[in-house]
């Protein structure tokens, strides 16, 4: 079988969706193929759109954008529905990650997910809303299905298997496996902080109103 992935991310280097990709692709394994694709905020031809339709299954991994996709996979996917052949049409899954605590914050952006393979007539076969997505790239030490991100492995282990079958899966929102003060410390310690030095600025100048 041959599944198609589609990395939604607007960034050039590594991303947390290919990340994710990563570890989803592991989980997949062989003798299936998986195809990468990388969008971008370049036009995406028309020829890689066939070749994504032509796939037995597809996978959108990208990160919340005001609670909505991305506007480069609004783009794809409206190109993307000419190009589905009349018959066996593949299911399509999702991973969305969010920098809020809650994974449930992606829900919007799953509902119009849905509503796009309701129009194009293909089935949307569920996917993981993630929280707290941007700690997957600032502890990459941390390997997916370990420590903090052990529900997230159960949880693509769940979907690998739902796309390897090509049958439906629940969506499954994931909170990160900490308290929500630790996941503050963590990103003022990683994000904030550091972007903050960066700029010239100190941990005072944050709070200044």
């Amino acid at each position: 079988m041959r599944f198609g992935l589609v990395n939604g991310s607007p960034k050039t280097g590594l991303s947390n969706s290919e990340i994710l990709l990563e570890a989803l692709s592991r989980r997949l394994g062989a003798p299936h193929e998986s195809c990468r694709f990388k969008p971008g905020r370049r036009e995406f031809s028309l020829e890689k759109c066939h070749d994504l339709a032509a796939c037995d299954a597809i996978v959108f991994v990208f990160p919340l954008y005001f609670d909505a996709l991305p506007a480069h996979i609004l783009t794809l996917l409206i190109k993307l529905e000419s190009c589905f052949t009349a018959k066996d049409k593949p299911p399509v899954y999702a991973i969305i990650n969010n920098g809020l605590y809650e994974g449930r914050q992606t829900h919007i952006a799953f509902d119009i997910l849905q509503n796009w393979c309701e129009r194009a007539g293909v089935l949307f076969g569920g996917g993981v809303g993630i929280g707290a997505g941007e700690l997957i790239g600032r502890v990459r030490f941390i390997p997916i299905g370990k420590g903090p991100f052990q529900q997230m492995g159960q949880a693509l282990d769940t979907l690998a298997e739902a796309i390897q079958s090509r049958q439906l899966s629940e969506i499954i929102y994931l909170n990160p496996a900490f308290p929500r003060f630790l996941f503050g410390f963590c990103a003022d310690v990683f994000f904030w902080h550091p972007l903050a030095r960066k700029n010239s600025l100190s941990k005072g100048d944050l709070m200044k109103k």
